[in-house]
């Protein structure tokens, strides 16, 4: 009797771990939902700031998508530039998609408090734009590209310009070379139209060719090259005495092509400023969300108001007293933004004590001044959302302990007995070598740009379901041979607490990720590294999960019939 209520509690143990592993792909799925449809609680609106004069009277901004930092150093005429302006990388925010980069690009806003979180996106964006502030100060805001800133900008310009973007299927590399050269020749007719205002120039076809052969082939860099031209022809029909060009990046590519991750090659990508009022020099780093805050200090309009960027007043050449009412104008901006911040995540305002210790370094126009305030409430901001993490992650406490230590209960069958735990363990182990040897082997981290294009998302991860099912299936089995000796009723408690060694392996490294961000994402992203790996996990889960209940019984009749081999082969012999 004994025996069969052992039988049954193991069958009952595996038929959990289906139950369950079937449920992971439900979370798998809200978790990327919680992502893809993030709905930020920050863009409450804001009284638009004051403007200071003008340093420049037109802004010409060129985006050439997908633009690695190294790919831009090979750029004769973008090099040339270099040499006479302001010469400096950014920082990309997470994920580095385009249409989050771009969002960043011209409204100073990151993708947590935009919202705008994946290509994807529907609709026109919440947040405050560089377009919006120039156009409402009288100013022409004009795009010349791809149909997708008509989408998120439209009713935030004064003009919108469409590239045609080539369509259909086996789309020939001629056509993206097409775009761009259809991109300059529409620019030069805008630049004639338009002496004053902001201009931006979009060039798309870098980032397919990038996607189509990779971040570091032939065909990326020479349409790299053809860019590089048409972006020395455009500074040609520039004034250096009146207007400013900044060339720059929404994000790069890995080797192999994709972006959207954590790579270096993704995340550093140029920024060359020339013209009107820019410091020559070479900078440090800095973020992609100043570049609309310094648009704004340029054509004398007020910064976007959910920025979280600040003007560059350390590449301008302006007097002090401009300065001076620059760095102000950025600092009455932040404060009001972060004081709504504040009160969204729900802790004291803590930007306005900062502005009242600088406002006389600011109003001076003190070199740093403008630096050392935004370091001061970006920090607080930070400290103010990680105590807000720390909050939650006490009161998820409980539960995640109790997701770690409840399965446990488990092994109190073997309580007696605890060396028989030691083989099947270690054979859980080996499937962990197993699938992360597929993974890793491949060239895959955990990052979004294992994506070459969205059109393979489906793909990549039934591939990872199948490597799961596969490394899961080759050390039961293993185990299984290793086993067939032992009695029927041992194999089967090996191979179910194989079966459950695995899938709690990767339930706590779950839980980990539940307790540190939660498996719904309100107020905040997670971070998108660890949410990688726990959207892995969790697949991970499906199979290993459901094929238990296939490989404990298998093995047992792999024992028997292997145990009735060698009882037919000792008679015989």
């Amino acid at each position: 009797m004994a025996r069969v209520g052992k039988i049954l509690l193991l069958v009952l143990v595996l038929l959990i771990l289906a139950a369950v592993g079937y449920q992971a792909q439900n979370l798998a799925v809200m978790g990327w939902d919680s992502v893809v449809e993030y709905q930020t609680p920050y863009l409450t609106d804001l009284p638009r700031g004051s403007a200071a004069e003008p340093l420049a009277r037109r802004v010409v901004l060129v985006l050439v998508d997908g633009l690695r930092l190294d790919a831009s150093q090979k750029m004769p005429r973008l090099n040339e530039l270099r040499q006479r302006g302001a010469d400096l990388s950014v920082r990309v925010g997470q994920p580095s998609l385009s249409y989050p980069s771009w969002t960043v690009i011209v409204s100073g806003v990151w993708q947590e408090i935009s919202g705008v979180t994946t290509n994807w996106y529907e609709g026109e964006v919440r947040v405050d734009t560089i377009f919006k502030a120039a156009r409402d100060a009288g100013m022409p805001a004009v795009v010349v590209g791809g149909g997708g800133w008509d989408k998120l900008y439209g009713s935030h310009l004064t003009e919108f310009i469409e590239v045609p973007w080539p369509e259909g299927e086996n789309i020939p590399l001629e056509a993206w070379a097409q775009m761009d050269g259809d991109s300059y020749r529409l620019a030069v007719r805008v630049l004639d139209d338009y002496p004053e205002g902001l201009i931006l120039v979009y060039f798309g076809g870098t980032d397919e060719l990038a996607h189509l052969y990779g971040g570091v082939s032939s065909q990326y860099l020479d349409e790299v090259q053809r860019v590089d031209g048409y972006i020395g022809l455009l500074a040609e029909r520039l004034d250096p005495e009146k207007d400013v060009l900044m060339v720059t990046a929404d994000h790069g590519h890995v080797d192999a092509g994709g972006h959207g991750g954590w790579e270096r090659s993704v995340l550093h990508v140029p920024l060359v400023m020339v013209g009107k009022a820019i410091r020559h020099g070479v900078y440090t780093e800095r973020l992609q969300a100043d570049i609309a805050p310094t648009i704004a200090a340029l054509l004398g309009i007020p910064i976007p108001v959910h920025a979280q960027g600040r003007p560059l007043v350390e590449m301008l050449e302006a007097s002090a007293e401009a300065k001076g009412r620059i760095g102000l104008n950025a600092g009455l901006q932040l404060v009001g933004f972060y004081d709504a911040y504040a009160q969204a995540l729900g802790v004291r305002p803590f930007a306005g004590d900062v502005l009242t210790r600088y406002r006389e370094r600011l109003a001076r126009g003190e070199e740093g001044a403008v630096s050392g305030m935004w370091e001061e409430i970006t920090a607080r901001a930070q400290a103010a959302r990680a105590k807000r993490f720390w909050r939650e992650r006490l009161l998820r406490l409980p539960i995640a302990l109790g997701i770690a230590l409840v399965p446990l209960l488990y092994l109190l069958l073997f309580r007696r007995r605890l060396r028989q735990l030691l083989i099947p363990l270690g054979f859980a182990l080996l499937y962990f070598v197993f699938y992360n040897a597929l993974f890793f082997g491949r060239g895959y981290h955990w990052s979004l740009s294992a994506f070459n294009s969205e059109a393979q998302i489906k793909a990549f991860f039934n591939e990872r379901l199948l490597d799961a099912a596969l490394s899961f299936v080759v050390a039961g089995l293993l185990l299984a041979f290793v086993s067939w000796k032992r009695p029927l009723l041992q194999i089967l408690e090996r191979m179910t607490t194989f079966a459950f060694f695995v899938f709690y392996l990767l339930l706590l490294q779950v839980d980990l990720f539940y307790w540190l961000y939660n498996i719904r994402f309100s107020w905040a992203l997670p971070d998108l590294k660890l949410g990688f790996k726990y959207y892995m996990d969790l697949l991970q889960m499906v199979p290993t999960g459901l094929l238990g209940v296939i490989l404990a019984p298998l093995g047992v009749l792999i024992g028997w019939g292997l145990q009735r081999w060698r009882i037919k082969k000792v008679a015989q012999d």
